[in-house]
């Protein structure tokens, strides 16, 4: 028994979720239009800091236990339109309780775009090293010690003009029924910060539909 259902998926998910018989409205049909793009993400970690402070000595220093985030790399997220890879971080600095490595140093997460998801996955690690070695010159002097490659065939909607109609709001025709997903339409592009912004939308949404004779509450009491 319940009030509400939140749909909360990817792209991909919500198309496989949503029954034929939704299409008839037509905010559920435009989602459809939303075409997924092929991603690689590559994870490379080091026996260093990826940084740029030209202290080669703190850059090299991995030693005691650095898990406060406290290392020598870089604690932000990243864009560079110099590579292959639209966005990047040092997981070991920006999650360290998840993956920061005593003895180890970054640990940096690329996010490769459709062009490079063909290659084998040696490739794209050496392709990723290579590229962050031009932007990062002083990581030429690091060592890769373990790797991997993760590639998503459906990933985030394609990013093009005109998307943004597409885009469903959280509330639907349907009164009991929302939406949740960083493919919704809200103020940040098919993200993780997109999909939080989704979350906090689609409660405000349940709340507002809560009370009242037409409300929620109302609703799925004349289907009880």
């Amino acid at each position: 028994e319940f009030d509400a259902i939140v749909a909360a998926t990817d792209l991909p998910g919500i198309k496989k979720m949503l029954p034929d018989t939704f299409r008839k409205y037509e905010m559920f049909d435009k989602i459809y239009n939303l075409d997924t793009v092929p991603i690689a993400t590559v994870q490379v970690r080091f026996d260093g800091w990826v940084t740029e402070m030209n202290d080669e000595q703190r850059m090299m220093d991995v030693s005691g236990d650095q898990s406060d985030g406290r290392g020598a790399g870089i604690d932000n997220l990243l864009y560079s339109v110099d590579t292959e890879f639209s966005c990047f971080a040092d997981l070991a600095l920006t999650s360290p309780g998840d993956y920061y490595k005593e003895g180890e140093g970054s640990l940096i997460q690329a996010v490769f775009d459709e062009r490079a998801f063909s290659r084998s996955e040696e490739q794209l690690v050496e392709d990723c090293i290579k590229q962050l070695n031009d932007i990062f010159p002083s990581s030429r002097k690091l060592k890769c010690t373990w790797s991997s490659v993760t590639k998503l065939g459906q990933s985030l909607y394609r990013e093009k003009p005109g998307q943004d109609k597409f885009r469903p709001s959280q509330a639907t025709p349907i009164p009991n029924f929302f939406l949740a997903g960083s493919y919704t339409y809200q103020d940040y592009l098919d993200s993780m910060e997109g999909a939080t912004r989704s979350g906090l939308m689609v409660a405000d949404e349940i709340i507002a539909r809560a009370d009242g004779p037409d409300g929620i509450k109302a609703f799925a009491k004349d289907y009880t």
